[in-house]
């Protein structure tokens, strides 16, 4: 059953939890709702709903006096989000019942969250899909663990790590979560020290932190952490974080570009024209001159042959995914 958070970080993971017990987010969702009334004028609510409110309308009692409002018509929401552009400013309301603040329309996010809750199968591998492009290009840009970890961090607003050898490779922060990233820096080496049943299972660790990791390659793992538990789609994301940053541990070495043009590198040839073009062409980032002049022919050779690749194989080194995908070919070899 899809939980109060999943649809939360689905749907916007900008949003920030204000108040009530996070362990509540784990309650089932059936439904979203939606007012733009102020109370008495509440709309009817379905077992397992959550209600999107029209920051605008809120009475001037805030949170509470819309809690007591419910409570008199015997609504009971399983969470509150209260959405407005920009983001309304509330305090914190005296109830375990969580409330969430975000910016947009009551109509848009209920429409989204209902949606989600529709398809979230779909929704999940769309997100992955999503992620696994943006990863791959970052790690073609800039070939280092942080480049992919930074559009992770900054797409699922949650601090990403990637250790290898026991050494932390990579730390990006979430946004406004330094702290986080300074406590997960201290404490990483015991996390590898621990012995889990499943390190595959979100767990909470005696510092506070919420932390899910994924084995990368054999000695380097990739790690979520955060002060709140996660969410399906923070474990899709976090397996398609794994896929890219794989591929990227096994590569060879770069050499030092000296410029944006550049000579690219490349190993002796293979002796098949066809794959030592595409190679080159992933090795340049997608770049037509340097690959050229690494293989030394002419541009329109280059340009011929990605055609031809294209029409007889249906790959295109300029594409990120089919880039890393030759890269991590031609590492096994």
């Amino acid at each position: 059953m899809t939980s109060l958070l999943d649809v939360w970080r689905a749907v916007d993971p900008e949003a920030r939890l204000v108040s009530g017990d996070s362990e509540a987010l784990g309650r089932p969702v059936r439904g979203a709702a939606r007012t733009r009334a102020v109370p008495p004028h509440l709309p009817s609510l379905g077992e397992g709903q959550i209600l999107l409110v029209d920051g605008s309308v809120l009475p001037t009692t805030g949170v509470d006096g819309l809690l007591e409002a419910l409570a008199d018509a015997a609504l009971e929401p399983i969470g509150l989000w209260v959405v407005s552009d920009p983001p309304p400013a509330i305090e914190p309301a005296g109830s375990r019942l969580p409330v969430l603040v975000g910016s947009g329309s009551s109509g848009s996010r209920s429409a989204a969250a209902n949606a989600y809750l529709e398809a979230e199968g779909s929704h999940l591998a769309a997100a992955a899909a999503d992620v696994r492009l943006l990863a791959a290009e970052a790690a073609l840009a800039d070939p280092q663990p942080a480049a992919p970890s930074g559009v992770v961090a900054s797409r699922l607003r949650r601090g990403v790590a990637v250790v290898v050898d026991g050494a932390l490779s990579s730390l990006s922060a979430r946004p406004a979560g330094r702290a986080l990233a300074t406590r997960f820096a201290a404490v990483h080496a015991r996390l590898l020290a621990e012995r889990v049943a499943s390190p595959e299972v979100a767990r909470r660790t005696r510092d506070g932190l919420w932390i899910l990791e994924r084995r990368i390659t054999e000695g380097a793992t990739a790690w979520l952490f955060d002060d709140l538990p996660f969410a399906r789609i923070d474990e899709v994301v976090l397996d398609a974080l794994a896929i890219t940053l794989r591929a990227l541990l096994r590569r060879r070495p770069a050499e030092p570009a000296r410029g944006r043009d550049a000579p690219t590198r490349v190993p002796p040839s293979s002796g098949d024209p066809m794959r030592d073009t595409l190679l080159a062409v992933a090795r340049a980032n997608g770049r037509i001159a340097p690959a050229a002049r690494a293989l030394g022919v002419h541009r329109n050779t280059v340009l011929y042959r990605l055609r031809r690749a294209s029409v007889d194989l249906g790959i295109d080194p300029r594409r990120p995914e089919d880039a890393l995908r030759l890269l991590e070919s031609a590492a096994r070899d």
